[in-house]
């Protein structure tokens, strides 16, 4: 697979931390970034422009012929970066049941309760006909990826992903990837992941999601190295 990220300038403050992350657990996987016109990223990053007066799902759009149909990427967002390292033996199951035409997705994390099981692996759950796609680390073929962008209606990110759901995806084969006892529930709608442990929405309006992730986020911040620091701010309420 490759990693597909989807970013913008205005979020030119987190990169730092998706590299710092990226470079820590992905570093040997090849990177194709999605950016917004003047604007620069790092030279490791295969760069595809978009321009930013077009609403979202039309800027992924614009993109996405510039990548061979059949690659298989790992579709993030700037904010998703890794807190551990991935279970890359269970990765690579999930990228063979792609590459044999099992499933359309497989996103690499849980939401919402009674999900039914998949007979294709078994840490795969189907993923609820309401939402089958969101915007969340997900294994899919650009071909997929281009299926969801042009039927699913929005003039924003939220009314896109709101609308992710039968009635425009039907033909979608959608998963999520979910371990029993051990991944844990974590805010109102998602669990953690355990074969892709990442922060679920680093950044909410604007701002650092402490609320959720305030332990992950500081040893983050100060790589694990600073420890007096983490305990210190581990003892702020935000």
């Amino acid at each position: 697979m490759k990693i597909l990220l989807y970013t913008h300038s205005d979020y030119s403050w987190v990169w730092r931390y998706w590299h710092q992350q990226t470079d820590k657990f992905l570093s040997n996987f090849q990177k194709i970034c999605l950016l917004n016109l003047n604007s620069s990223f790092r030279e490791d990053y295969h760069l595809i422009k978009y321009d930013d007066r077009l609403i979202y799902k039309d800027r992924v759009l614009s993109c996405l012929d510039n990548i061979d149909d059949e690659e298989i990427v790992l579709f993030c967002h700037e904010d998703m970066f890794l807190y551990d390292k991935p279970n890359y033996e269970i990765i690579n199951h999930y990228i063979n049941l792609l590459k044999n035409e099992k499933c359309s997705l497989i996103k690499l994390i849980r939401a919402f309760k009674n999900l039914q099981k998949s007979d294709l692996h078994e840490n795969l759950l189907k993923n609820p006909p309401n939402q089958l796609f969101s915007i969340q680390p997900t294994l899919l073929k650009i071909k997929t990826l281009k299926y969801i962008y042009k039927n699913v209606p929005g003039k924003n990110i939220w009314e896109f992903e709101a609308n992710t759901s039968k009635e425009y995806l039907n033909n979608l084969i959608s998963l999520c990837s979910f371990v029993q006892n051990k991944d844990k529930k974590r805010g109102k709608f998602h669990y953690d992941s355990s074969i892709y442990p990442y922060i679920c929405t680093a950044v909410i309006k604007g701002k650092w999601n402490f609320k959720e992730y305030k332990k992950e986020l500081f040893e983050i911040f100060y790589n694990k190295k600073f420890n007096i620091f983490s305990y210190y701010f581990s003892k702020i309420k935000f």
